[in-house]
């Protein structure tokens, strides 16, 4: 079946899954009759059906999310639908004649919108329909009420998917999850007193047919890197030859000042997760949302980059684009073969991805081609990439992906010409990235356009609901988009090499012994280990220097 398993770690990373399990839920459809035809979407791929214990028929996530102790908002481990029957919940009767207290921290509360969800799983229950779409349109304000991922949630999880790294507390002032090393640690701790590789990852591996890969969010600027280190190299030594997709997530706000000790750290935390994450996934991308002080990316979306609500959404929006054909009924290419196509060098494991969102064109197919190419003065590509100083271009492309969707299959006709249609368009866009020339190339083009789910942020100005572009659209009409055509551009070039011998040039000048932190514990760093990492990023940045004469 081509499943695909998603490993989710830290907090911003798990803001990130819940805008991808949000689009996901968005594309089922529901009371379809037998002689309709099938998605072109297999969910599948991503979701697994089962049975709760009482008998009730599931359709969950396959996944495994960590995220630490505090940090789930009004998520509990075990929902209603895995909810045992009221007559086992309650308290077994005690032997203990003596006086008991028990201590109980209050439950966060859900926000409106969760408590709108509810209500509208009780309309569908009872078949009562006729309001649902008010709460389809409602302006829920999540801009203001979200604090968790939860608190825009959709999905029901299965109870082993959600686990929760005791030993830390979300957002603790004097005992940070921060260092590299504490990941490590954690990981191991974590391992010793719930075994949760044997009990969780197996649990959903080992019931796949035919995996065609792992994908992975984390976070890589503190301890979750190390945590997602040690968890994949465990997974490695069971899958080696499985494809792994690895996406480094730093929150923009999240960076402390430079020069600071803590920016330092930051900065050593990322190299060793860059390093080891390169060697024990086929393809990593290291992600660095945009800043709040960039200008704005287009005219027809304007996100508020303070709000982790926000810029997670642009962040899965390029992450499932991009990883749409491994889901795709038509035209399907599994995880392995565009790894494999994109590193045809075969140690060029670093990735960066692009983002047309959305890709505007009008209801008529009009698209400016010649500002799908990300430069300096194009603000229609959202570069994704991680940079440490300034910005980077590439100027050799070892191997690109182009993924375009949510072009119907024909536009409305302007008067006197014929109407374009999908593959029109799809061939105009893809010749203007064939002149990348491009080591190796992959064009992908379906009419399946993004969700837009009522979770997601009212962020789009001057489209109409099918999110083309009509600049007569006030912006005071932003509810009413439905989905937006989109565009990826991911590739494999020499822009990870300004990136790595950014890295590579701030550690040959850092002294380990001013950060006696990273040494603790049975996972602790070594001063071989910290060399040992600094070489490993001077032998990328050779992989990565530019040669044109190697595309041949």
């Amino acid at each position: 079946m081509h499943e695909i398993l998603t490993l989710q770690f830290g907090h911003f990373a798990n803001f990130v899954g819940t805008h991808f399990w949000n689009s996901q839920e968005a594309y089922f459809t529901y009371n379809e009759s037998l002689n309709a035809p099938k998605s072109e979407i297999v969910h599948d791929t991503l979701f697994r059906a089962g049975v709760t214990p009482r008998g009730i028929e599931t359709y969950t996530p396959r996944l495994l999310l960590y995220d630490l102790k505090g940090g789930f908002g009004s998520l509990k481990k075990i929902n209603k639908l895995y909810e045992e029957s009221p007559g086992k919940n309650e308290l077994h009767e005690s032997t203990w004649n003596g006086r008991s207290e028990t201590h109980a921290q209050m439950p966060y509360s859900k926000n409106i919108y969760l408590q709108h969800l509810e209500n509208e799983e009780e309309l569908v229950s009872t078949e009562e329909t006729e309001n649902k779409m008010k709460i389809e349109t409602e302006d829920f304000k999540l801009d203001e009420t979200v604090q968790f991922w939860s608190d825009f949630n959709r999905m029901y999880y299965h109870p082993k998917s959600v686990n929760t790294m005791m030993q830390y507390q979300f957002e603790d002032e004097f005992m940070p999850f921060d260092i590299f090393s504490y990941g490590k640690n954690a990981f191991l701790a974590h391992e010793k007193e719930l075994d949760s590789f044997d009990e969780n990852f197996r649990f959903f591996a080992e019931e796949c047919d035919a995996i065609q890969g792992f994908q992975v969010y984390t976070s890589i600027i503190d301890g979750f890197g190390g945590f997602a280190c040690s968890f994949l190299e465990q997974l490695r030594d069971e899958y080696p030859k499985t494809a792994i997709w690895s996406f480094g997530i730093t929150e923009n706000r999240s960076w402390a000042p430079k020069g600071h000790n803590s920016y330092y750290k930051q900065i050593l935390n990322i190299a060793l997760s860059t390093t080891q994450l390169t060697e024990f996934s086929s393809l990593f991308n290291p992600i660095n949302t945009p800043a709040a002080n960039q200008p704005n990316f287009n005219s027809f979306y304007h996100p508020n980059l303070n709000l982790p609500y926000h810029t997670s959404s642009i962040v899965s929006a390029a992450i499932e684009t991009a990883t749409l054909p491994f889901r795709s009924r038509h035209n399907f290419t599994s995880m392995f073969d565009l790894i494999t196509q994109l590193n045809w060098r075969g140690n060029t494991k670093l990735g960066s991805l692009g983002l047309a969102f959305p890709l505007p064109i009008s209801n008529f197919g009009e698209v400016d081609v010649n500002k799908l190419l990300h430069t300096e003065n194009n603000n229609v590509i959202q570069d994704l990439s991680m940079t440490l100083n300034g910005k980077q271009n590439a100027t050799t492309i070892y191997g690109q992906s182009v993924v375009v969707r949510g072009l119907p299959n024909q536009f409305e006709p302007l008067a006197g010409q014929n109407p374009k249609n999908a593959s029109q368009i799809a061939a105009e866009i893809f010749q203007r990235y064939e002149s990348l020339n491009s080591g190796s190339s992959s064009f992908f083009s379906t009419n399946v356009t993004y969700p837009i789910p009522n979770s997601f942020p009212k962020i789009f100005r001057y489209l109409n609901s099918n999110g083309h572009v009509d600049m007569s659209v006030p912006n005071d009409k932003m509810l009413s988009v439905h989905s937006v055509p989109t565009l990826s551009h991911l590739t494999i070039s020499t822009k990870s090499y300004n990136f790595l011998h950014q890295l590579a040039n701030i550690l040959q000048n850092l002294n380990l012994n001013l950060h006696p932190e990273y040494e603790e514990g049975d996972k602790g760093l070594t001063c071989d280990e910290f060399l040992e990492t600094r070489e490993t990023l001077w032998d990328l940045c050779e992989a990565f220097e530019d040669n044109s004469s190697s595309l041949h």
